[in-house]
C-alpha cells in the first residue's frame, strides 16, 4: 500500500519553487536543481533567490542537487516541474533510479514531434510510473503570493488520485478531480495559441474589444478541437479549458501572451522566445493543430496564429482585422 510521506520537486524554476514552497507546509519537501552550483546559488540567496522568484524560500524546504540523496518511491511523490521540452529527458533520468514512481506532472505543453501529451511522454520513458496531472489557471506568481485559484488533478488510478489530493491539500490551490488526464492536458496546451493572439492584439494596442472577440473565437475553436478529439464539452468549458484560456489571455505574467505582444512590436519569433526566456507551449501546439486545418476543421484563429509564427503572414494588424471580418 503506497503512502505519501515526502515530496521531491524536480526543477527549481519559478513554478518548481512555487509549488515546493506551497507543499512544504504539509509534507517534508525537497527541491532538486540541475546541478550543485544552482543549489548553492539558491541556498546562498534564500531571501531573494532569483528574478523570477523574488521571495524567501521557506526554512523547511531543502534545496539540493538532483539525486543527491535516495528516496523511497513507495512513500514519495515526485513532482516533475521542468519545462515541457525537458520532460522526456528528465523522465528518462528518473527512470534510471526508480521503476514505479508516483509522479505529479505540472508542465503544460505537447510533444509535437511524437504527438504526445506530457503524461504520455513520462509514461513512454517510465512505463511503470503512475502519473497524476495538475493543470488549470495557475499563474505561478499569483500562487506564490498566496492568491487563491482552482486546478484539476487528473489520473486514471482512483487510489493514487485520492492520495495525491490529500497530500497536496493547502489553502491556495483548491482541486477538482478527473479520471482522464489527456483530455485536460490537450485543452491546457490549446489555450496557449489563443493567448498568443490576445498578445498580438495587446501589442498592437487594438483594445479590449478586439481581445474579447479573439478570446470568444478562441474558446469556440478550442471546443471544436476538443470535440474532434472526443473531449467532452464539460472539460473544454471547465477550468482546464475555458478557465485556463481566459487566465492566460489576460495575465501579464502569461508567457504565450507576452510572446504575442513582442511579435506585434516587431520581434522575430526567435527574438521573442529569447526575451520570454521560458517555454512557450502555444508555439509547438499551433503547428500540431495546423493539421486539422488541412482536414477542413474550422479553426481560422489557430490557423492565423500559426501562419504568423511561421512567418507566412507578416502583418498581424491586417490578419486580425481579416479574421474578425470573417468569423
Amino acid at each position: 500500500m503506497r503512502s505519501i510521506e515526502a515530496i521531491v520537486v524536480i526543477g527549481s524554476g519559478n513554478w518548481g519553487l512555487t509549488l515546493a514552497s506551497l507543499f512544504s507546509s504539509g509534507r517534508p519537501t525537497r527541491v532538486w536543481t540541475i546541478d550543485a552550483a544552482t543549489a548553492s546559488r539558491l541556498n546562498a540567496n534564500r531571501n531573494n533567490p532569483s528574478p523570477t522568484y523574488p521571495r524567501p524560500i521557506p526554512k523547511a524546504l531543502i534545496v539540493e542537487e538532483k539525486y543527491a540523496v535516495d528516496f523511497d518511491p513507495d512513500k514519495t511523490l515526485v513532482v516533475l516541474a521542468v519545462p515541457s521540452g525537458q520532460v522526456r529527458s528528465a523522465s528518462r533520468e528518473l527512470g534510471q533510479h526508480v521503476v514505479h514512481p508516483l509522479i505529479l506532472s505540472v508542465s503544460k505543453g505537447f510533444d509535437a514531434e511524437q504527438q504526445r501529451t506530457m503524461s504520455e511522454v513520462i509514461q513512454d520513458e517510465i512505463p511503470g510510473a503512475c502519473v497524476v496531472v495538475l493543470t488549470g489557471p495557475t499563474i505561478a506568481n499569483e500562487v506564490a503570493q498566496g492568491k487563491p485559484t482552482k486546478a484539476v488533478l487528473a489520473c486514471e488510478n482512483l487510489m493514487h488520485l485520492a492520495l495525491v489530493k490529500d497530500a497536496l491539500r493547502n489553502d491556495v490551490i483548491f482541486f477538482e478531480v478527473s479520471r482522464n488526464p489527456q483530455h485536460h492536458e490537450i485543452c491546457g496546451a490549446l489555450k496557449g495559441i489563443v493567448a498568443i493572439a490576445a498578445g498580438l492584439a495587446e501589442g498592437l494596442e487594438l483594445g479590449a474589444n478586439v481581445q474579447g472577440v479573439l478570446m470568444t473565437e478562441g474558446l469556440k475553436e478550442l471546443a471544436m478541437v476538443a470535440s474532434f478529439f472526443g473531449i467532452p464539452e464539460s472539460v473544454a468549458f471547465g477550468i482546464s479549458g475555458a478557465g485556463d484560456l481566459i487566465t492566460t489571455c489576460i495575465s501579464p505574467d502569461s508567457r504565450n501572451r507576452r510572446l504575442g505582444v513582442l511579435l506585434a512590436r516587431g520581434r522575430t519569433l526567435q527574438q521573442a522566445l529569447s526575451e520570454v526566456r521560458m517555454t512557450v507551449e502555444g508555439v509547438a501546439m499551433s503547428q500540431t493543430i495546423e493539421t486539422l486545418w488541412a482536414l477542413d476543421v474550422s479553426i481560422p484563429l489557430f490557423h492565423m496564429v500559426n501562419a504568423i509564427l511561421r512567418g507566412k503572414r507578416c502583418d498581424p494588424r491586417k490578419e486580425i482585422a481579416g479574421l474578425i471580418a470573417s468569423i
